[in-house]
């Protein structure tokens, strides 16, 4: 049985987008978008919440999309096992080509690309370390991404995840496509203020967190203005 969320902290009620990016067209716009501030920003992030001497052996990202967060974070681990999950064939294939520029000849690590929707996967064995950026706001069901992140992780797995923050107006929407994709194709407009209003608020998170029982695992806190990241909390 499907659980769910009154999801009424706000006025601006969620609108969903679909599921999976499959027009050739928005897919190339997305795949040469520049995502290099916001990204690399995602990345710092990342990293400074990263335990210390934290070396995993295997690596989970989902929804990798076209490939730019998973290049930095594979250039990040070389010498790790990936497994690169979307149920995008296009946007894997972007991947592909992304990742397999980096690929040493000679090489002993697995890399995995799978096409497979979230619902669906389930893992032969747990990852070290689970990544995900931009994905939950995709989905109709978001504890269909929670719980894939659980089937995948063990004790001591680190989990990290991004994603947008849903304003709270069509204004300020608008206000953020203009500060951050003013110089972007109309496409990619397009598809950034649809993201904007499929994206949970903070606070539907948070209560995400505590119906799957991970907000004693997970630290969630917002980091811009349309950015929220939740990551493994420290052992001490």
């Amino acid at each position: 049985m499907k659980r769910s969320v009154n999801f009424s902290f706000h006025n601006m009620v969620r609108i969903p987008e679909p599921e999976l990016m499959e027009d050739p067209t928005q897919v190339e716009s997305y795949a040469s978008a520049d995502f290099e501030s916001a990204h690399s920003f995602l990345i710092r992030k990342f990293q400074d919440r990263l335990p210390q001497r934290f070396t995993p052996e295997s690596v989970l990202d989902l929804g990798c999309g076209p490939g730019d967060m998973s290049s930095r974070l594979y250039s990040q681990f070389p010498m790790a096992n990936f497994t690169f999950l979307d149920g995008s064939e296009f946007m894997l294939n972007f991947c592909k080509k992304r990742i397999g520029t980096l690929l040493p000849k000679k090489r002993n690590n697995k890399i995995e690309f799978k096409k497979e929707l979230i619902q669906d996967f389930v893992p032969e064995s747990s990852y070290d370390l689970i990544f995900s950026n931009s994905l939950l706001h995709h989905l109709h069901d978001p504890f269909e991404f929670w719980a894939a992140v659980q089937r995948s992780i063990h004790q001591d797995s680190f989990i990290f995840i991004s994603d947008l923050m849903r304003p709270d107006s069509f204004a300020s929407a608008h206000q953020l496509i203009k500060r951050y994709a003013n110089e972007e194709s109309e496409v990619l407009k397009k598809d950034f203020y649809n993201s904007l209003l499929a994206a949970y608020r903070i606070e539907e998170v948070k209560e995400m967190l505590e119906i799957v029982r991970l907000d004693t695992k997970l630290n969630l806190e917002p980091i811009t203005d349309r950015h929220w990241i939740c990551y493994s909390k420290q052992r001490h």
